[in-house]
């Protein structure tokens, strides 16, 4: 028996839940009801739990199951072009952690563009950029910081005397 991955398990059950009234022009949030919703969640549940929807981790919670399948089924929701209504997806946030404003700006300017063109692709490719500027900051702030750790447990006492002064120096410059 071959197993179902757990986007198509998703999209099956919505088509088989809204049958002729899906519309692949509308996100699926707007097409169903909470009721609905729920009864797709659970039919997934019973999916993994019964073998026939591919999942990998144990299957011996099935409260860990219930919880994971509430947030894959929103994440499809959110994510699927066949169910968010055909759109690209773009999170909302620059991910965990960044607040960087341009990055924040790029996203909401890459939003409001056709994917594929010379303009998107120009964001894109800002928006890697700024990423990768805001990577090597963070790189050169988590040296400096490991340095000052590694200074501040140094132990001036046991170098020798000749060293002393120059360790002292930089732990007191740290």
């Amino acid at each position: 028996m071959s197993k179902v991955n757990q986007k198509e398990s998703v999209v099956n059950e919505v088509k088989a839940l809204l049958g002729n009234h899906f519309d692949a022009t509308l996100p699926v949030k707007d097409q169903l009801t909470a009721d609905q919703i729920t009864l797709i969640k659970g039919n997934i549940v019973s999916g993994i739990m019964g073998g026939s929807i591919s999942y990998s981790k144990d299957i011996a919670d099935s409260k860990g199951v219930a919880k994971y399948v509430a947030g894959m089924v929103s994440n499809h929701f959110r994510k699927a072009k066949e169910l968010n209504g055909g759109n690209t997806y773009s999170p909302d946030s620059t991910g965990r952690g960044s607040r960087d404003p341009q990055v924040s700006e790029l996203n909401k300017l890459l939003k409001t563009m056709t994917e594929s063109t010379e303009e998107y692709n120009q964001v894109v490719s800002a928006i890697a950029s700024r990423k990768t500027e805001i990577a090597a900051e963070k790189s050169v702030l988590l040296k400096q910081k490991k340095k000052q750790k590694e200074l501040a447990s140094l132990n001036t006492e046991v170098l020798p005397e000749s060293l002393r002064n120059l360790a002292t120096n930089l732990v007191n410059n740290a």
